[in-house]
């Protein structure tokens, strides 16, 4: 396993690590979420998106800190095996895993939307999602050497795309529109808008499987985390202050579109469109490539097949099919109607709760003092009473822990 980390170690720099972090943050939220939160709280949602900034630090500053400490493509799950031992890293492997497997075909669905509207094609959306894992993967199979230039292409040019989009939309809408600041009026409604939002700002656990890939991840690795979070954050706030001021009345599942209507009426209609497809496939892309490295992980530590550890010019190609193969697989399933998307996004979300709980606790175990216990406070106080209100996916989460002992127990025997 040692070997395998020193020949993904250091090709990514400082920037092209925040790159692929904000990459793999910034998903279908961006362009449908703040219209949905401000269709419930109208001119309060900009409030909502605040708070969740604000909430969403604490994990962002845990999983900082654990990933330039202890860096490894395990991230997460070596955390936990740090802190608590092989169960509990086979626990937080699979969460890592069903999360994704969840949430990312998910998003691949929201991409294909964007990516039917932008072509007027006659595919199937379900045709259409598999056609964007496929162009993610193809990028993620990039060789380690090559990696750098990957992220540069796909996540640099998608991340700049937006931002001046974004930034050209919402000059529009204050010319047009003006600015109008009230205090919030429904605290209570803020709250309850909270987990709809949080899923947006979850992803910073599988930004911790590329530390290794930093040339220098105990420097590098913690700062690109927070200037990917302080870009992210621009980037929600951005779009949610675009929808406010822009008062859209209509679409509120395509709010950046319908506000382009408004306020650059003459703009044509496939930018919006385009602009999701490359922001999904960029998420998909850093996606993929972080989950590849945790599966190189587990299967070092015997929890999955031993081959899938396999490097071919650096690059994890088995790992790489593997999710690319499980993504496509639950995108059928959906379009069976053996699942549905809303399903997805929900439990992947309660997966990235747990995970974020477990990795609290651990820094507070690993590395004793105020701030660890104040973080892995916050973050328990924080997360737990949303779980416990999902008792389905209370269900899913004891089923996967069973499985994590099965996983668990059938590792020790074989090294016995």
């Amino acid at each position: 396993m040692d070997e395998i980390q020193r020949k993904l170690e250091g090709h990514l720099g400082l920037l092209s690590g925040m790159l692929l972090i904000v990459a793999v943050n910034l998903g279908s939220g961006i362009l449908v979420i703040p219209g949905l939160v401000f269709e419930k709280l109208g001119n309060d949602a900009i409030f909502a998106w605040l708070a969740c900034s604000v909430l969403s630090a604490p994990i962002l500053v845990t999983m900082a800190i654990l990933g330039s400490a202890y860096p490894s493509t395990g991230g997460a799950a070596y955390y936990a095996n740090l802190a608590f031992g092989r169960y509990l890293e086979s626990l937080v492997g699979l969460l890592v895993l069903g999360a994704t497997a969840l949430g990312l075909p998910a998003l691949a669905i929201v991409g294909a939307t964007n990516l039917k509207i932008a072509t007027s094609s006659e595919l199937d959306i379900h045709c259409l999602a598999v056609i964007v894992i496929l162009l993610a993967a193809w990028f993620a199979l990039s060789g380690s050497k090559t990696l750098s230039g990957s992220v540069r292409f796909v996540s640099g040019a998608s991340i700049s795309l937006l931002v001046g989009v974004l930034g050209v939309l919402l000059t529009l809408a204050v010319r047009t529109n003006g600015v109008r600041v009230e205090f919030p009026k429904n605290v209570l409604a803020i709250a309850g808008q909270i987990p709809l939002i949080f899923f947006s700002f979850a992803g910073w656990e599988i930004a911790c499987n590329l530390s290794v890939d930093f040339r220098d991840p105990r420097r590098a690795f913690g700062l690109a985390m927070i200037l990917a979070f302080i870009l992210v954050c621009s980037v929600y706030l951005g779009s949610a202050a675009l929808v406010h001021i822009s008062g859209i009345k209509s679409n509120f599942d395509t709010p950046v579109l319908q506000a382009a209507v408004q306020v650059a009426p003459t703009a044509p209609d496939w930018l919006v469109p385009v602009l999701g497809t490359l922001v999904i496939v960029a998420n998909l892309f850093g996606s993929v490539v972080a989950v590849s490295r945790l599966i190189l992980y587990l299967s070092g530590q015997g929890i999955l097949p031993a081959g899938l550890g396999y490097l071919r010019d650096g690059a994890p190609r088995n790992s790489v099919f593997l999710v690319m193969g499980c993504l496509i697989t639950v995108v059928m399933a959906d379009q069976l109607r053996l699942l549905r998307i809303e399903t997805m996004f929900g439990m992947a979300g309660m997966n990235f709760l747990a995970i974020y709980i477990i990795s609290a606790i651990a820094l507070a175990k690993l590395r004793r003092g105020l701030v660890s216990w104040l973080l892995a406070g916050s973050i328990v106080v924080l997360s737990a009473p949303i779980m416990l209100n999902a008792t389905s996916s209370l269900i899913y989460l004891a089923s996967t822990a069973l499985l994590a002992s099965s996983a668990n127990r059938n590792n020790r025997m074989r090294l016995l």
